[in-house]
């Protein structure tokens, strides 16, 4: 049967000659679809870019253009073009904001926070063993679970006097 080519693109398999895939890579709905699929991942300045220098396509705005995005004149209406200029204007701006902290200052100061402030669900996640030490759970226990009755152990509350009378069986 030979080898055989199969285009991600275009969704279709060929056989696997130079000639016969150099041939296909150069037709036109080829180059119209890896087009479209890489315009996806485009940033807005670089369309904005690419879009502001070209001239509007009269095809398109009659619904005729059947190059798509290979075309060489811009498919974008003016109101599009500039919505992509706030975009870029409003992305800019966010970078030069002195004003705006980064993420690790955000999760810096929620984690001084969340140890220096005491918070109500602190008698959900303390409990004290007989001994007089405290333990310290990082998960909250949700109120909530006490109205259901009976629970399975993974749910229920911990309690310490639970685990001073338990066997310990060795698995393995």
């Amino acid at each position: 049967m030979g080898k055989r080519y199969h285009c991600e693109y275009c969704d279709k398999t060929m056989v696997a000659t130079p000639a016969i895939v150099k041939t296909h890579n150069k037709g036109l709905l080829h180059q119209k679809l890896v087009q479209e699929h890489y315009q996806q991942y485009k940033v807005p300045e670089t369309i904005l870019e690419e879009e502001s220098m070209k001239k509007p396509c009269s095809r398109f705005m009659r619904g005729e253009c059947q190059f798509g995005s290979i075309c060489r004149f811009s498919h974008y209406f003016p109101e599009q073009l500039q919505m992509l200029k706030e975009i870029v204007a409003s992305k800019k701006q966010k970078q030069t904001n002195p004003f705006q902290p980064s993420l690790e200052d955000l999760y810096k100061k929620l984690q001084t926070e969340k140890s220096t402030k005491p918070s109500e669900s602190d008698s959900n996640t303390i409990i004290y063993d007989k001994n007089g030490l405290t333990h310290i759970f990082p998960w909250t226990y949700n109120e909530l679970f006490e109205s259901y009755g009976t629970l399975p152990p993974s749910v229920r509350r911990v309690n310490l006097e639970e685990f001073y009378n338990s066997e310990v069986n060795e698995w393995g």
